[in-house]
């Protein structure tokens, strides 16, 4: 029965990684811009004048809200009762359908997480096992020209 060249094994699972780290790189959501901010200096000494109102946003732009992103909007009692028995019944499934679609994104997040943290630790041990093979190979000599 034939044995694996150990090299080749750790070549093989050294490729894997690095395309699971380009899939990683690839899925993961892209950074977003930092928001610009203004500092204005006054001297201490000048009476403050009010600050530049900034140009208005378009009407599409919504406030921000103080809620997470995985928190689902509830309507108020009052549009609650204002509902008929089949809104009632659409907006009662369609809570419970965000709810679930939130958990499974939270438990992708959880694995995604877990997941780069497994790749990490790959790389690491498959650095360590490089630095071993070529502690274990015997030094290339570089063969000198003669001269003439």
């Amino acid at each position: 029965m034939p044995t694996k060249d150990p090299i080749t094994a750790i070549g093989a699972l050294a490729s894997l990684m690095l395309i699971a780290g380009g899939v990683m790189l690839y899925l993961t959501p892209a950074a977003q811009a930092p928001q610009e901010q203004t500092l204005t200096l006054t001297s201490p000494f000048k009476e403050l004048e009010a600050p530049p109102k900034p140009a208005p946003e378009p009407a599409v732009a919504a406030e921000p809200s103080t809620e997470s992103p995985f928190s689902a909007p509830e309507l108020t009692p009052e549009e609650l009762a204002k509902l008929t028995p089949d809104e009632r019944t659409r907006y009662d499934k369609m809570r419970e359908s965000l709810q679930h679609v939130v958990q499974q994104v939270q438990a992708l997040e959880q694995e995604n997480t877990r997941l780069q943290q497994t790749l990490t630790q790959g790389n690491a041990s498959n650095q360590a096992l490089d630095t071993e093979i070529d502690k274990l190979r015997p030094p290339q000599h570089v063969a000198q020209p003669a001269e003439p």
